[in-house]
């Protein structure tokens, strides 16, 4: 064995430095990635989904159990002070599944309908339209657009791009 002095050993080791990445320095990219993502949610207007299903050409966002009336304040229209959220949903499926049953009409008995926003920009004659789904029991998913003009719910339109669009 060869003695080695004190001073050799710290030469013959490598030293310790503190390269890689920092536990606060990939925290603070988290944290700017967080924030420019929410801020692009909710300034941005952005409304469409990545992981969206799709279905007939309709993008599916979050359930709608509610839907508001449509009005346009510059056209001296005041948003109505209340209104039945459960009837006008009733109405506002039954108008689709009216539609649905046209478009289709040999489709599979319907398990269940909901009402969805619209995961995309799409609009149906410049009227941006909630998203009707109605799934069989055949295990298919259909969609179909449903939405109205005005703060009147006896105006209720649908939309479709038809089915595997």
């Amino acid at each position: 064995m060869n003695p080695v002095a004190v001073g050799d050993l710290a030469q013959a080791q490598p030293a310790i430095t503190g390269r890689g990445p920092s536990p606060l320095k990939s925290a603070r990219i988290l944290a700017i990635l967080v924030f420019v993502a929410v801020a692009a949610v909710l300034l941005g207007g952005f409304r469409a989904n990545l992981f969206a299903q799709t279905y007939d050409g309709w993008t599916v966002g979050a359930v709608d159990s509610c839907p508001e009336p449509d009005f346009d304040p510059a056209m001296g229209e005041n948003q109505p002070s209340a209104w039945d959220c459960e009837a006008t949903l009733a109405l506002w499926l039954s108008r689709a599944r009216e539609a649905f049953d046209r478009r289709d009409p040999d489709h599979a008995p319907v398990v269940r309908a909901s009402l969805h926003y619209n995961g995309s920009n799409k609009t149906f004659l410049s009227t941006p339209l909630e998203v009707a789904l109605f799934e069989l029991t055949d295990r298919t998913v259909r969609a179909i657009g449903v939405g109205h003009f005005g703060v009147d719910y006896a105006h209720i339109s649908t939309g479709d791009y038809g089915p595997d669009r």
